[in-house]
């Protein structure tokens, strides 16, 4: 196996190709929201916090589904990672920096896991908030579209609505 190199920030080594990094070893797997070796590309950071706020309905629901909310500072942490200043944890593959976690993929895409500003849906309740969000906040419209649907419940309901309080349709009032 290759020795691994030491990145230009001063921290850990960076995974070897051999590693792949994160995923088999305990290296820090390289981020992709970074141009080159020479430092952060705030545009692709930028563009890496732009596609965690977002929800559309068309978006795919996972088993686990992690909403940032706003005011959530995403693009700071990621520049963190980026300079070297997140700490690796090798048992878990995952990266904590400002209190908050950050899985990577095998790919090097970082993704929220948890933390202050970020909650944790289970597919039911994101369906809810995705319906929600594509209702345009008519709560009437979104329940009745999914009325049939035998895998949500009340509490799918509850929780949906309390992350939708913090969407840009939200009404009030419910």
């Amino acid at each position: 196996m290759a020795k691994p190199r030491t990145p230009p920030h001063g921290g850990s080594p960076e995974p070897t190709p051999q590693s792949g990094g994160g995923g088999s070893g305990g290296d820090p797997p390289k981020r992709r929201t970074t141009a080159s070796d020479a430092g952060d590309d705030p545009e692709s950071v930028r563009a890496a916090e732009a596609r965690l706020a977002r929800i559309r309905p068309s978006n795919p629901t996972k088993d686990k589904n992690t909403v940032v909310l706003p005011g959530t500072d995403v693009a700071a942490d990621l520049a963190d990672i980026s300079a070297g200043r997140g700490n690796w944890n090798a048992e878990t593959n995952r990266y904590e920096v400002n209190g908050r976690s950050y899985g990577v993929e095998s790919t090097g895409t970082v993704f929220p896991v948890s933390g202050p500003g970020f909650v944790n849906l289970s597919r039911p309740e994101y369906k809810v908030l995705k319906q929600l969000i594509g209702a345009d906040g008519d709560l009437d419209a979104a329940q009745a579209a999914l009325r049939r649907d035998p895998s949500i419940s009340a509490a799918d309901w509850r929780s949906a609505l309390e992350v939708f309080k913090h969407h840009k349709s939200y009404r009030g009032g419910a």
